[in-house]
């Protein structure tokens, strides 16, 4: 994994992708074989695999290293006659320390990234002592007033990656031949399922609300909601929170819209992925929005989807088949 801020903005995408998401017991996975300049490409394969203990805590926590031993072997069977040139992993945000941080546009790159290591040294309360891996991508560009002046400054969202975390994702890059990896938050692999979409056939606004420029997106998991606004086409912001009940949701929502300025009235879209995306649950939301959720298809970026396949099904691997795309 390369943590520099920009690195992945100047990488050349691969011919083929090979793509996993952790999400408790289930490790999803994905491959794409896209020629250059293509879109979304062909999709090679995409299936689930359930483990009997938490796959998430193998990886990004510290369960036994037998588990994730087992995560490792069945992860190079899924693969197993593929040749992917890089392995990209969706995680969710929960498993690790990540923030939204804005820094001057004009600041060096050096500079920029030491910031960016000393925030989340400082967040995920690691001693100055010891390395400080990130991940690291730009979002969008805000000005700020700063001293009677109007100073252009650049959102980043930023992951701290443990080295043992680190030296996991690695060995199972390494079990496919693939020298490193790329970790992308969950919410980000969403939205650019919803902006490729978009590129394609738009999801079109709702009646209540049919001039607004924001897009909401709700990811629902067992113990945790992930929201993502998309805005121009591209990932604008995003927000998680512990789940007890669907009408959390509500309250989480509504606490990133006031984050970033916006009201309800702001948004004119309310879509809805993951492991428990039942659209009838979330009620107070849609309330809330003026506007009932709509579930992502993600696999109508790659043709039609398999004949019978349920849309909730098809909703889970937004953020693996997110993972896949440019």
């Amino acid at each position: 994994m390369d943590d520099r801020p920009d690195a992945a903005a100047s990488s050349m995408p691969p011919s083929t992708i090979a793509a996993v998401e952790i999400d408790g017991r289930v490790l999803r996975y994905g491959e794409a074989i896209r020629a250059e300049n293509a879109d979304a490409g062909v999709l090679r394969r995409l299936g689930a695999c359930d483990f009997d203990f938490s796959v998430t805590e193998a990886v990004f926590g510290d369960a036994a290293p037998a588990d994730f031993d087992t995560v490792v072997q069945a992860f190079a069977e899924i693969f197993s006659g593929s040749n992917p040139s890089q392995l990209r992993v969706a995680v969710h945000p929960p498993s690790l320390t990540g923030f939204y941080t804005p820094l001057p546009e004009g600041m060096a790159a050096a500079g920029r990234h030491e910031q960016l290591r000393q925030e989340a040294a400082l967040l995920a309360d690691v001693s100055a002592a010891q390395p400080v891996r990130i991940r690291a991508v730009p979002i969008r560009t805000e000005k700020f007033a700063i001293e009677e002046k109007t100073e252009p400054h650049r959102w980043h969202h930023v992951l701290h990656v443990p080295e043992p975390v680190h030296a996991r994702l690695t060995l199972m890059a390494r079990s496919l031949d693939v020298g490193t990896y790329d970790l992308l938050d969950s919410t980000r692999t969403a939205a650019n399922v919803v902006t490729a979409l978009d590129g394609m056939a738009p999801i079109q606004p709702t009646a209540a609300h049919p001039h607004a420029p924001y897009t909401l997106i709700l990811g629902v998991y067992g113990e945790h909601v992930e929201l993502s606004v998309v805005y121009d086409g591209a990932w604008f912001h995003g927000h998680h929170g512990p789940v007890g009940a669907p009408d959390d949701a509500a309250y989480f929502a509504a606490a990133l819209l006031d984050r970033i300025g916006l009201g309800t009235a702001d948004v004119g879209r309310f879509l809805i992925y993951g492991e428990r995306a039942v659209p009838a649950d979330f009620v107070l939301l849609a309330d809330l929005l003026n506007q009932k959720p709509t579930l992502i298809d993600p696999l109508a970026l790659f043709g039609s989807a398999p004949v019978g396949a349920h849309p909730n099904l098809l909703a889970s691997y937004v953020p693996c088949v997110g993972a896949l795309l440019p």
